[in-house]
Protein backbone atom coordinates (compact mmCIF):
# COMPACT_ATOMS: atom_id res chain seq x y z
CA UNK A 1 0.00 0.00 0.00
CA UNK A 2 1.33 3.60 -0.79
CA UNK A 3 -0.48 6.45 0.39
CA UNK A 4 1.40 8.69 -1.32
CA UNK A 5 3.85 11.18 0.58
CA UNK A 6 3.41 14.88 -0.85
CA UNK A 7 5.98 17.25 -1.24
CA UNK A 8 7.39 18.95 1.43
CA UNK A 9 6.63 22.28 0.77
CA UNK A 10 2.81 23.33 -1.07
CA UNK A 11 2.00 26.38 -2.75
CA UNK A 12 -1.98 25.89 -3.71
CA UNK A 13 -0.77 25.31 -7.45
CA UNK A 14 1.54 22.34 -6.44
CA UNK A 15 -1.64 21.18 -3.91
CA UNK A 16 -3.73 21.02 -7.08
CA UNK A 17 -0.92 19.37 -9.16
CA UNK A 18 -0.47 16.63 -6.44
CA UNK A 19 -3.94 15.99 -6.37
CA UNK A 20 -4.27 15.60 -10.00
CA UNK A 21 -1.29 13.24 -9.82
CA UNK A 22 -2.74 10.73 -7.66
CA UNK A 23 -5.82 10.93 -9.63
CA UNK A 24 -3.90 9.80 -12.68
CA UNK A 25 -2.36 7.30 -10.41
CA UNK A 26 -6.03 5.51 -9.59
CA UNK A 27 -6.19 5.29 -12.90
CA UNK A 28 -3.12 3.32 -13.93
CA UNK A 29 -3.38 1.08 -10.77
CA UNK A 30 -7.09 0.25 -11.84
CA UNK A 31 -5.61 -1.13 -15.05
CA UNK A 32 -3.00 -3.13 -13.41
CA UNK A 33 -5.35 -4.66 -10.54
CA UNK A 34 -4.96 -8.04 -11.46
CA UNK A 35 -1.38 -8.31 -10.81
CA UNK A 36 -1.97 -6.73 -7.72
CA UNK A 37 -4.41 -9.24 -5.98
CA UNK A 38 -2.19 -11.84 -7.20
CA UNK A 39 0.68 -9.97 -5.16
CA UNK A 40 -1.57 -8.98 -2.09
CA UNK A 41 -2.97 -12.81 -1.75
CA UNK A 42 -2.02 -14.06 1.52
CA UNK A 43 -0.13 -10.84 2.92
CA UNK A 44 -2.77 -8.97 4.62
CA UNK A 45 -4.20 -10.42 8.46
CA UNK A 46 -4.91 -9.36 11.68
CA UNK A 47 -6.16 -11.69 14.46
CA UNK A 48 -7.59 -11.13 18.00
CA UNK A 49 -7.22 -12.59 21.32
CA UNK A 50 -8.29 -16.26 21.80
CA UNK A 51 -10.92 -13.87 24.47
CA UNK A 52 -13.00 -12.60 21.92
CA UNK A 53 -16.60 -13.40 21.51
CA UNK A 54 -17.70 -15.90 19.57
CA UNK A 55 -17.22 -15.81 15.57
CA UNK A 56 -14.35 -12.71 16.34
CA UNK A 57 -17.01 -10.80 17.07
CA UNK A 58 -15.20 -7.21 19.03
CA UNK A 59 -17.92 -6.03 22.01
CA UNK A 60 -19.70 -3.01 21.31
CA UNK A 61 -18.94 -0.15 24.39
CA UNK A 62 -21.06 -0.83 27.36
CA UNK A 63 -24.60 -0.05 27.81
CA UNK A 64 -25.61 -0.10 24.13
CA UNK A 65 -28.68 -0.27 22.86
CA UNK A 66 -29.40 -1.50 19.32
CA UNK A 67 -30.56 2.17 18.13
CA UNK A 68 -26.81 3.29 19.18
CA UNK A 69 -24.42 4.00 16.92
CA UNK A 70 -21.86 1.57 17.42
CA UNK A 71 -18.23 1.93 19.03
CA UNK A 72 -17.24 -1.46 19.54
CA UNK A 73 -13.92 -2.09 21.12
CA UNK A 74 -10.97 -4.70 19.18
CA UNK A 75 -9.32 -7.54 21.03
CA UNK A 76 -5.52 -7.24 20.72
CA UNK A 77 -4.69 -10.23 17.86
CA UNK A 78 -3.09 -13.39 19.05
CA UNK A 79 -0.51 -13.17 15.42
CA UNK A 80 -0.25 -10.66 12.60
CA UNK A 81 -0.15 -13.51 9.92
CA UNK A 82 -2.46 -12.81 7.27
CA UNK A 83 -4.97 -14.17 4.81
CA UNK A 84 -7.24 -12.02 2.78
CA UNK A 85 -10.64 -11.43 3.69
CA UNK A 86 -12.02 -9.44 1.04
CA UNK A 87 -10.85 -8.37 -2.64
CA UNK A 88 -13.09 -6.95 -4.77
CA UNK A 89 -12.65 -5.34 -8.24
CA UNK A 90 -15.33 -4.06 -10.58
CA UNK A 91 -15.79 -5.21 -13.91
CA UNK A 92 -17.46 -3.39 -16.93
CA UNK A 93 -16.50 -0.18 -16.39
CA UNK A 94 -16.95 1.80 -19.14
CA UNK A 95 -13.86 4.24 -20.86
CA UNK A 96 -14.88 7.77 -19.57
CA UNK A 97 -17.09 6.75 -16.85
CA UNK A 98 -16.73 7.86 -13.08
CA UNK A 99 -18.71 6.07 -10.56
CA UNK A 100 -19.41 6.99 -7.07
CA UNK A 101 -18.64 4.25 -4.12
CA UNK A 102 -19.65 6.18 -1.53
CA UNK A 103 -20.46 4.00 1.43
CA UNK A 104 -18.04 1.36 2.91
CA UNK A 105 -19.29 -1.13 6.07
CA UNK A 106 -18.39 -3.99 7.95
CA UNK A 107 -19.77 -6.13 10.45
CA UNK A 108 -18.48 -9.25 12.40
CA UNK A 109 -19.95 -11.60 8.95
CA UNK A 110 -20.40 -9.00 6.03
CA UNK A 111 -18.80 -6.59 4.00
CA UNK A 112 -20.67 -4.25 2.28
CA UNK A 113 -20.05 -1.76 -0.43
CA UNK A 114 -21.70 0.62 -2.99
CA UNK A 115 -21.09 0.83 -6.85
CA UNK A 116 -22.88 3.44 -8.71
CA UNK A 117 -26.87 2.52 -8.29
CA UNK A 118 -26.78 -0.59 -5.53
CA UNK A 119 -25.01 -1.90 -2.51
CA UNK A 120 -23.47 -5.53 -2.58
CA UNK A 121 -22.41 -7.80 0.34
CA UNK A 122 -20.01 -9.82 0.75
CA UNK A 123 -19.19 -12.64 3.23
CA UNK A 124 -16.53 -11.77 5.47
CA UNK A 125 -13.45 -14.75 4.48
CA UNK A 126 -15.59 -16.54 1.80
CA UNK A 127 -15.36 -13.03 -0.24
CA UNK A 128 -18.56 -14.67 -1.69
CA UNK A 129 -21.85 -12.39 -2.43
CA UNK A 130 -24.33 -12.50 0.30
CA UNK A 131 -27.04 -9.92 -1.62
CA UNK A 132 -27.23 -7.53 -3.76
CA UNK A 133 -29.44 -4.26 -3.04
CA UNK A 134 -30.07 -2.15 -6.18
CA UNK A 135 -31.91 1.13 -6.70
CA UNK A 136 -33.84 3.43 -9.50
CA UNK A 137 -30.91 5.73 -9.37
CA UNK A 138 -27.73 6.50 -8.19
CA UNK A 139 -26.29 5.88 -4.10
CA UNK A 140 -25.52 9.24 -4.42
CA UNK A 141 -24.99 9.61 -0.27
CA UNK A 142 -24.06 7.50 2.63
CA UNK A 143 -23.06 7.73 6.34
CA UNK A 144 -20.08 5.77 7.74
CA UNK A 145 -22.38 5.28 11.24
CA UNK A 146 -23.37 2.02 11.79
CA UNK A 147 -26.58 1.10 14.89
CA UNK A 148 -25.66 -1.86 17.45
CA UNK A 149 -27.75 -3.84 15.44
CA UNK A 150 -26.34 -3.46 11.85
CA UNK A 151 -28.25 -1.24 10.19
CA UNK A 152 -27.45 1.73 8.25
CA UNK A 153 -28.56 4.80 5.63
CA UNK A 154 -28.17 6.07 2.19
CA UNK A 155 -30.04 8.41 -0.35
CA UNK A 156 -30.35 7.57 -3.86
CA UNK A 157 -32.03 9.02 -6.80
CA UNK A 158 -35.33 8.04 -8.20
CA UNK A 159 -34.44 8.03 -11.75
CA UNK A 160 -32.25 6.01 -13.35
CA UNK A 161 -28.54 7.43 -14.36
CA UNK A 162 -28.06 8.84 -18.21
CA UNK A 163 -25.73 9.36 -21.03
CA UNK A 164 -24.86 12.72 -21.65
CA UNK A 165 -24.05 13.97 -25.35
CA UNK A 166 -20.60 14.03 -24.56
CA UNK A 167 -20.31 10.50 -23.71
CA UNK A 168 -20.33 11.36 -19.80
CA UNK A 169 -23.01 10.15 -16.95
CA UNK A 170 -25.68 12.79 -15.25
CA UNK A 171 -27.44 11.35 -12.36
CA UNK A 172 -31.11 11.96 -11.20
CA UNK A 173 -32.56 13.84 -8.34
CA UNK A 174 -30.74 12.54 -5.15
CA UNK A 175 -34.42 12.32 -4.20
CA UNK A 176 -34.87 9.51 -1.40
CA UNK A 177 -33.40 7.99 1.66
CA UNK A 178 -33.16 4.28 2.88
CA UNK A 179 -32.22 2.55 5.72
CA UNK A 180 -30.91 -1.40 5.48
CA UNK A 181 -29.55 -4.28 7.14
CA UNK A 182 -26.01 -4.84 6.26
CA UNK A 183 -26.39 -8.31 7.48
CA UNK A 184 -29.08 -9.62 4.99
CA UNK A 185 -29.36 -6.60 2.39
CA UNK A 186 -33.32 -6.07 3.55
CA UNK A 187 -34.09 -2.25 2.55
CA UNK A 188 -35.96 -2.08 6.13
CA UNK A 189 -37.73 1.38 4.54
CA UNK A 190 -37.31 4.47 2.28
CA UNK A 191 -38.88 7.35 1.87
CA UNK A 192 -39.36 10.63 -0.65
CA UNK A 193 -37.71 13.58 0.19
CA UNK A 194 -40.28 16.62 0.39
CA UNK A 195 -37.90 18.41 -2.42
CA UNK A 196 -36.01 16.62 -5.68
CA UNK A 197 -32.47 18.21 -4.59
CA UNK A 198 -30.06 18.35 -7.15
CA UNK A 199 -27.02 17.99 -5.15
CA UNK A 200 -26.83 14.88 -3.21
CA UNK A 201 -28.33 14.70 0.26
CA UNK A 202 -26.30 15.21 3.75
CA UNK A 203 -27.37 12.05 5.88
CA UNK A 204 -26.34 10.89 9.69
CA UNK A 205 -27.88 8.87 12.34
CA UNK A 206 -28.06 9.39 15.91
CA UNK A 207 -30.29 7.21 17.84
CA UNK A 208 -33.23 5.93 16.79
CA UNK A 209 -33.28 8.67 14.40
CA UNK A 210 -32.04 9.20 10.54
CA UNK A 211 -31.61 12.93 9.52
CA UNK A 212 -31.22 14.22 5.98
CA UNK A 213 -30.03 17.83 5.02
CA UNK A 214 -30.26 19.32 1.34
CA UNK A 215 -29.98 22.79 -0.32
CA UNK A 216 -33.87 23.69 0.61
CA UNK A 217 -34.38 22.11 3.71
CA UNK A 218 -33.86 19.32 6.15
CA UNK A 219 -36.08 16.21 7.88
CA UNK A 220 -35.23 13.75 10.74
CA UNK A 221 -36.91 10.34 9.87
CA UNK A 222 -37.57 7.33 12.94
CA UNK A 223 -35.09 4.55 12.31
CA UNK A 224 -38.07 2.42 12.60
CA UNK A 225 -40.39 2.41 10.04
CA UNK A 226 -39.15 6.03 8.45
CA UNK A 227 -42.18 8.14 9.67
CA UNK A 228 -41.35 12.28 9.49
CA UNK A 229 -40.45 13.15 13.04
CA UNK A 230 -39.56 17.07 11.93
CA UNK A 231 -38.50 19.05 9.16
CA UNK A 232 -36.91 22.46 8.29
CA UNK A 233 -37.34 24.76 5.60
CA UNK A 234 -34.89 27.09 4.90
CA UNK A 235 -35.48 31.10 6.19
CA UNK A 236 -35.02 34.04 3.97
CA UNK A 237 -31.47 34.14 4.44
CA UNK A 238 -30.13 31.25 6.54
CA UNK A 239 -30.68 27.24 5.87
CA UNK A 240 -29.20 23.99 7.30
CA UNK A 241 -26.16 22.83 6.00
CA UNK A 242 -25.83 19.60 7.04
CA UNK A 243 -25.75 17.33 10.44
CA UNK A 244 -23.26 15.50 12.69
CA UNK A 245 -24.43 12.44 14.36
CA UNK A 246 -23.41 9.86 16.52
CA UNK A 247 -23.84 10.16 20.34
CA UNK A 248 -24.98 13.54 19.82
CA UNK A 249 -26.76 16.02 16.67
CA UNK A 250 -25.19 19.19 15.68
CA UNK A 251 -25.68 20.85 12.58
CA UNK A 252 -24.08 23.45 10.64
CA UNK A 253 -26.66 26.73 9.42
CA UNK A 254 -25.76 28.42 6.24
CA UNK A 255 -26.69 32.21 6.26
CA UNK A 256 -26.06 34.68 3.39
CA UNK A 257 -24.67 33.90 -0.20
CA UNK A 258 -21.10 33.65 -1.37
CA UNK A 259 -20.08 37.23 -0.98
CA UNK A 260 -21.54 37.44 2.43
CA UNK A 261 -21.47 34.18 3.56
CA UNK A 262 -21.80 33.31 7.49
CA UNK A 263 -22.00 30.02 9.27
CA UNK A 264 -23.30 28.97 12.67
CA UNK A 265 -23.02 25.48 14.68
CA UNK A 266 -26.06 24.58 16.81
CA UNK A 267 -26.53 21.81 18.91
CA UNK A 268 -29.61 20.08 18.23
CA UNK A 269 -32.44 18.39 19.94
CA UNK A 270 -33.01 15.20 17.87
CA UNK A 271 -36.44 14.83 19.11
CA UNK A 272 -37.64 17.78 18.07
CA UNK A 273 -35.03 19.68 15.73
CA UNK A 274 -34.56 22.61 18.00
CA UNK A 275 -31.80 23.85 19.18
CA UNK A 276 -30.18 23.55 22.49
CA UNK A 277 -27.06 25.95 21.93
CA UNK A 278 -25.67 27.96 19.18
CA UNK A 279 -21.93 29.03 18.70
CA UNK A 280 -21.67 32.00 15.57
CA UNK A 281 -18.40 31.14 13.42
CA UNK A 282 -16.38 33.99 12.98
CA UNK A 283 -16.95 36.31 10.25
CA UNK A 284 -14.95 35.79 7.08
CA UNK A 285 -14.95 31.60 6.97
CA UNK A 286 -15.50 30.27 3.91
CA UNK A 287 -17.09 26.86 4.91
CA UNK A 288 -17.35 24.70 8.19
CA UNK A 289 -17.55 21.16 8.26
CA UNK A 290 -17.94 18.84 11.57
CA UNK A 291 -15.51 16.12 12.82
CA UNK A 292 -17.22 15.25 16.04
CA UNK A 293 -20.41 15.90 17.80
CA UNK A 294 -19.14 14.43 21.28
CA UNK A 295 -17.00 16.38 21.64
CA UNK A 296 -17.96 18.67 19.29
CA UNK A 297 -15.22 19.79 17.26
CA UNK A 298 -15.66 21.30 13.91
CA UNK A 299 -13.44 22.38 11.14
CA UNK A 300 -13.16 25.71 9.13
CA UNK A 301 -11.81 27.27 6.69
CA UNK A 302 -10.61 30.36 7.13
CA UNK A 303 -10.49 32.66 4.67
CA UNK A 304 -8.80 30.21 2.18
CA UNK A 305 -9.97 27.18 -0.34
CA UNK A 306 -9.57 24.19 2.21
CA UNK A 307 -9.65 23.78 5.71
CA UNK A 308 -7.02 25.64 8.06
CA UNK A 309 -8.42 24.92 11.84
CA UNK A 310 -10.09 22.59 14.44
CA UNK A 311 -12.57 24.15 16.78
CA UNK A 312 -13.56 22.74 19.98
CA UNK A 313 -16.68 23.63 21.61
CA UNK A 314 -18.01 22.48 25.10
CA UNK A 315 -21.02 20.66 25.29
CA UNK A 316 -22.70 23.56 25.69
CA UNK A 317 -21.53 25.38 22.32
CA UNK A 318 -18.73 27.59 24.45
CA UNK A 319 -15.66 28.07 22.35
CA UNK A 320 -12.64 25.93 24.17
CA UNK A 321 -9.47 26.24 21.38
CA UNK A 322 -8.33 26.44 18.00
CA UNK A 323 -5.94 23.93 16.30
CA UNK A 324 -4.24 25.32 13.30
CA UNK A 325 -4.24 22.26 10.56
CA UNK A 326 -2.22 23.84 7.84
CA UNK A 327 -2.67 21.39 4.69
CA UNK A 328 0.98 21.74 3.65
CA UNK A 329 1.39 19.99 7.13
CA UNK A 330 -1.36 17.79 8.19
CA UNK A 331 -3.61 15.10 6.46
CA UNK A 332 -7.21 15.77 7.77
CA UNK A 333 -9.42 14.32 4.85
CA UNK A 334 -11.83 17.17 4.71
CA UNK A 335 -12.42 17.71 1.11
CA UNK A 336 -10.43 18.88 -1.75
CA UNK A 337 -11.73 22.42 -0.70
CA UNK A 338 -14.37 24.33 -0.25
CA UNK A 339 -17.63 22.44 -1.02
CA UNK A 340 -20.37 24.29 0.66
CA UNK A 341 -23.25 21.62 -1.03
CA UNK A 342 -21.61 18.68 -0.43
CA UNK A 343 -20.56 16.46 2.77
CA UNK A 344 -20.33 18.20 5.86
CA UNK A 345 -19.60 15.60 8.01
CA UNK A 346 -16.55 15.09 7.23
CA UNK A 347 -12.80 14.74 8.25
CA UNK A 348 -11.98 11.31 8.75
CA UNK A 349 -8.28 11.12 9.22
CA UNK A 350 -9.41 13.54 12.68
CA UNK A 351 -9.99 11.42 15.35
CA UNK A 352 -12.04 12.48 18.63
CA UNK A 353 -11.80 11.12 21.92
CA UNK A 354 -13.23 12.91 25.12
CA UNK A 355 -9.89 14.88 26.06
CA UNK A 356 -7.95 14.92 22.66
CA UNK A 357 -8.20 14.71 18.94
CA UNK A 358 -5.19 13.25 16.72
CA UNK A 359 -4.30 13.96 13.37
CA UNK A 360 -1.11 12.96 11.50
CA UNK A 361 1.33 15.30 9.60
CA UNK A 362 1.89 14.99 6.00
CA UNK A 363 4.54 12.49 5.09
CA UNK A 364 7.70 13.36 3.84
CA UNK A 365 10.05 12.22 1.26
CA UNK A 366 12.98 11.93 3.48
CA UNK A 367 12.91 11.39 7.28
CA UNK A 368 12.89 14.22 9.80
CA UNK A 369 14.90 13.72 13.26
CA UNK A 370 13.15 13.64 16.29
CA UNK A 371 14.01 12.42 19.93
CA UNK A 372 14.29 8.76 18.50
CA UNK A 373 15.85 9.31 15.40
CA UNK A 374 14.34 9.98 11.81
CA UNK A 375 10.71 9.41 11.14
CA UNK A 376 8.78 9.60 8.39
CA UNK A 377 5.92 11.78 10.08
CA UNK A 378 3.83 11.20 13.45
CA UNK A 379 0.47 11.63 14.75
CA UNK A 380 -0.11 14.43 17.26
CA UNK A 381 -2.54 14.74 19.98
CA UNK A 382 -3.97 18.16 20.83
CA UNK A 383 -6.01 19.03 23.79
CA UNK A 384 -9.58 20.21 23.20
CA UNK A 385 -9.37 22.13 26.20
CA UNK A 386 -6.24 24.10 25.64
CA UNK A 387 -5.67 23.55 21.67
CA UNK A 388 -1.98 22.63 22.44
CA UNK A 389 -0.01 19.59 21.66
CA UNK A 390 0.69 17.47 24.19
CA UNK A 391 2.59 14.31 22.61
CA UNK A 392 3.78 13.15 19.33
CA UNK A 393 3.46 9.45 17.60
CA UNK A 394 6.31 8.56 15.96
CA UNK A 395 6.00 6.81 12.64
CA UNK A 396 8.92 4.63 11.59
CA UNK A 397 11.36 5.55 8.68
CA UNK A 398 9.55 5.68 5.26
CA UNK A 399 6.67 3.94 7.12
CA UNK A 400 4.14 6.87 7.91
CA UNK A 401 0.72 6.34 9.59
CA UNK A 402 -2.45 7.75 10.10
CA UNK A 403 -5.26 7.72 13.15
CA UNK A 404 -8.25 5.51 12.06
CA UNK A 405 -10.20 5.44 14.44
CA UNK A 406 -11.10 5.05 18.66
CA UNK A 407 -11.26 1.64 20.41
CA UNK A 408 -12.31 2.57 23.56
CA UNK A 409 -9.12 4.80 24.95
CA UNK A 410 -6.94 3.15 22.60
CA UNK A 411 -6.22 4.89 19.00
CA UNK A 412 -6.34 2.47 15.95
CA UNK A 413 -3.48 3.97 13.50
CA UNK A 414 -2.62 2.35 10.04
CA UNK A 415 0.95 2.29 9.01
CA UNK A 416 2.28 2.39 5.32
CA UNK A 417 4.94 1.42 3.55
CA UNK A 418 6.26 1.73 0.26
CA UNK A 419 8.70 -1.30 0.38
CA UNK A 420 7.51 -4.54 -1.03
CA UNK A 421 10.32 -5.60 1.62
CA UNK A 422 8.92 -4.20 4.54
CA UNK A 423 4.92 -4.93 5.67
CA UNK A 424 2.48 -2.12 6.75
CA UNK A 425 0.74 -2.38 9.61
CA UNK A 426 -2.17 -1.35 11.97
CA UNK A 427 -1.32 -0.95 15.49
CA UNK A 428 -2.78 0.48 18.32
CA UNK A 429 -1.31 3.54 20.61
CA UNK A 430 -2.12 3.97 24.78
CA UNK A 431 -2.60 8.18 24.00
CA UNK A 432 -1.51 8.06 28.13
CA UNK A 433 1.85 6.14 27.92
CA UNK A 434 2.57 5.97 23.94
CA UNK A 435 2.82 1.86 24.11
CA UNK A 436 2.41 0.77 20.88
CA UNK A 437 0.60 -2.64 20.02
CA UNK A 438 1.04 -4.63 16.53
CA UNK A 439 -2.59 -5.80 15.65
CA UNK A 440 -2.03 -6.60 11.74
CA UNK A 441 1.15 -6.79 9.27
CA UNK A 442 0.24 -6.53 5.52
CA UNK A 443 1.29 -6.42 1.98
CA UNK A 444 2.64 -3.01 0.71
CA UNK A 445 1.88 -2.69 -3.20
CA UNK A 446 -0.86 -1.16 -4.89
CA UNK A 447 -3.68 0.73 -2.61
CA UNK A 448 -4.50 3.86 -3.13
CA UNK A 449 -3.57 7.12 -1.85
CA UNK A 450 -4.50 7.68 1.94
CA UNK A 451 -6.58 10.58 1.19
CA UNK A 452 -9.11 8.63 -1.59
CA UNK A 453 -9.57 5.94 0.78
CA UNK A 454 -12.57 4.49 2.99
CA UNK A 455 -10.89 2.99 5.78
CA UNK A 456 -12.80 0.80 8.20
CA UNK A 457 -11.34 -1.57 11.37
CA UNK A 458 -14.24 -3.27 12.75
CA UNK A 459 -14.69 -6.68 14.17
CA UNK A 460 -10.70 -7.35 13.72
CA UNK A 461 -10.13 -7.14 10.59
CA UNK A 462 -9.14 -3.80 8.41
CA UNK A 463 -11.44 -2.77 5.01
CA UNK A 464 -9.65 -0.12 2.43
CA UNK A 465 -12.41 0.89 -0.04
CA UNK A 466 -12.22 3.59 -2.84
CA UNK A 467 -14.89 6.36 -2.73
CA UNK A 468 -15.22 6.52 -6.52
CA UNK A 469 -14.33 4.92 -9.61
CA UNK A 470 -12.64 6.12 -12.65
CA UNK A 471 -13.33 4.21 -16.34
CA UNK A 472 -10.01 3.19 -18.38
CA UNK A 473 -9.24 5.72 -20.83
CA UNK A 474 -9.34 3.60 -23.64
CA UNK A 475 -11.90 1.34 -24.82
CA UNK A 476 -8.75 -1.41 -25.18
CA UNK A 477 -8.28 -1.37 -21.29
CA UNK A 478 -12.08 -2.48 -20.63
CA UNK A 479 -11.41 -5.59 -19.95
CA UNK A 480 -9.39 -4.97 -16.81
CA UNK A 481 -11.35 -4.78 -13.34
CA UNK A 482 -10.76 -1.88 -11.41
CA UNK A 483 -9.50 -1.70 -7.73
CA UNK A 484 -12.83 -1.33 -5.21
CA UNK A 485 -11.53 -2.84 -1.91
CA UNK A 486 -9.44 -4.83 0.21
CA UNK A 487 -9.85 -6.48 3.42
CA UNK A 488 -7.68 -8.49 5.77
CA UNK A 489 -8.10 -10.92 8.54
CA UNK A 490 -6.00 -13.36 10.91
CA UNK A 491 -4.79 -16.40 9.26
CA UNK A 492 -4.43 -17.99 12.91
Amino acid sequence: MSFGPPPSVFTESTLAAEKRRKRRRMLVLGATTTALAVLLAGMWALSFDSTATPSGQSPAAASQAPDDIRETIERRPATPEAVNAVARRAEGVKAGQNIEATGTWATAKTFAKTLGNSITGYRISTDRQAWKLAFPGSVCAATPHVTVDGRTTVAFSSEPTRTDPSGGTMSGPCDRIAMFDIATGKRLWHVQLPEKPLVPARLTITRGKVIAAWEDGSAAYAMAGGKLLWSHTPGPACRDSGYSGGEALVRVVKCGNADNRRFRVEGTDPETGKPLWTYTVTPGVQDVRLVSSSPVVIAVAAGDLVITDLISLSDQGEFRATISVPVQTYVTKCGDGIDVTGPIETCEAVVVDERQLYVATQARDTGTVSAHGQVANEIVAFDLATGKSLRKFDAKIGRPMYPVRMSGDLLIAARESSSAHTPSAAVSIDPSSGKETLLLLFGTVGMLPFEYLDVRYEHGRIFFAATSLAGPVSKDDEGEGLWLADGFETGG
